[in-house]
């Protein structure tokens, strides 16, 4: 269960857009195949994403998404 109300709100904006990204798409959009997602690699799939949305998603604050924090929030 959710507690946290950030992670909550990006959830439910997220999930109610039609950018919803496909099993697969994080391979792809790790250009640079670092294993992390920067905010332009996500914007190149989804972008629709904003960068509160991203740091929304980037729950340990380092910058870019791992592919754990990026299936949390494409499911």
């Amino acid at each position: 269960m959710i507690n946290n109300p950030v992670a909550i709100a990006f959830a439910t904006a997220f999930l109610s857009t039609a950018a919803i990204a496909a099993e697969g798409d994080f391979t792809r959009a790790d250009t640079n195949t670092d294993g992390a997602l920067t905010y332009q690699e996500v914007l190149a799939i989804m972008p629709g994403m904003t960068t509160d949305q991203f740091r929304a998603a980037d729950s340990d604050g380092n910058g870019t998404l791992s592919q754990t924090e990026f299936e949390a929030v494409t499911g």
